[in-house]
C-alpha cells in the first residue's frame, strides 16, 4: 500500500498487516477530507481501508524488543491537478499501542490520533483481531476470519484487483514518519494478499452514526499480507531422480 519515505532511524520491520476493506457513499465519506480532494472510486463507490499494522523496534533503539500495533483507517481519494488528477491516501483516523506515538500524533497531525491496547491471535489458517480504544471506553475494532482459497468481495474479488488498485494510491497524508506507512517492504521477500473468510466484524467509527448514516459503509472483504519466498532445490534427491528417469509415479509425490 501507500506509503513515503522516512528517516531510516525511524523505520522498522512489518511483523504483520491485516486488510479490512469497505465500500462507502462518496457523499458521506467528502466531509471527512481535505479541502480540494475527493474520493476515488471504485465500481462507483469510495474505498475505506481499516489497516492494521505490527511493527518491530525502531533501529534507533537495538535493545528493544517491543512491538507496537496501528490500525489506521485509509481513504483513497483524488486530488484534481492542472492536466490530471492526482491519485493519494488520506488517513482520518489513527489509533496505536504506543503512548508517546499517540501524544505526539495527536499534537502535531491533523486528524484523530488515539491510543489503544491490541490483541492479536494469529494462525496459520485464522486471525482474531480486539482493539479497545481510551477514547471510546472499549471496544474499537473486532475481526474474526479464517485464511480462504477465494475472495468473497465485490470490489476486489481477486488478489491481482486489490493490488493493483492498492498499488496506485500515491503518497499518504498527513506524513507521521513513525507510522506504519514510513516502513519499506523487505525486496527480497514477495508479499501476498491472501483473502479472509470474515466471521466477526464490527468498527465503532465506521459504525459512529454521528458520522456514517446506516448502511453508507459496508464491509466488501479482508485480506491478510503474507510472504511467500520460493527456494528450489539445487538437486533433486536420488529417490525423486529415479521416478523422473523411470517416468513413474508415486502417491507419496
Amino acid at each position: 500500500m501507500a506509503g513515503f519515505r522516512a528517516l531510516a532511524l525511524g523505520r522498522r520491520q512489518i511483523r504483520c498487516r491485516i486488510l479490512a476493506v469497505y465500500h462507502a457513499d462518496a457523499r458521506v465519506v467528502l466531509p471527512l477530507l481535505p479541502k480540494g480532494c475527493e474520493a476515488r472510486l471504485c465500481a462507483g463507490r469510495a474505498v475505506i481501508v481499516a489497516c492494521y499494522t505490527r511493527l518491530g523496534a525502531a533501529r534507533l533503539l537495538r535493545g528493544r524488543t517491543v512491538e507496537s500495533d496501528h490500525l489506521a483507517y485509509r481513504v483513497a481519494i483524488e486530488r484534481p491537478e492542472k492536466e490530471a488528477r492526482r491519485e493519494g491516501t488520506w488517513i482520518v483516523r489513527r489509533e496505536t499501542s504506543s503512548w508517546l506515538e499517540a501524544r505526539c500524533g495527536a499534537k502535531l497531525l491533523r486528524g484523530e490520533y488515539e491510543r489503544a491496547t491490541f490483541q492479536l491471535r494469529e494462525g496459520p489458517f485464522g486471525v482474531e483481531l480486539a482493539v479497545q480504544g481510551e477514547d471510546v471506553g472499549g471496544e474499537s475494532f473486532y475481526l474474526r476470519a479464517e485464511a480462504s482459497a477465494n475472495s468473497r468481495g465485490t470490489l476486489f474479488p481477486t488478489a491481482a484487483a486489490l493490488e493493483e488498485f492498492l498499488g496506485h494510491q500515491g503518497d499518504v497524508r498527513p506524513l507521521d514518519v513513525f507510522a506504519p506507512e514510513a516502513d519499506g517492504i523487505d525486496p527480497d521477500a514477495s508479499f501476498v494478499p491472501e483473502p479472509l473468510a470474515v466471521f466477526e466484524e464490527r468498527s465503532a467509527f465506521l459504525g459512529d452514526t454521528r458520522l456514517f448514516p446506516p448502511h453508507s459503509v459496508v464491509l466488501d472483504g479482508a485480506w491478510r499480507l503474507v510472504t511467500r519466498r520460493l527456494a528450489f532445490a539445487h538437486e533433486p534427491s536420488p529417490r525423486l531422480r529415479a521416478l523422473l528417469v523411470r517416468g513413474q509415479s508415486s502417491p507419496a509425490v
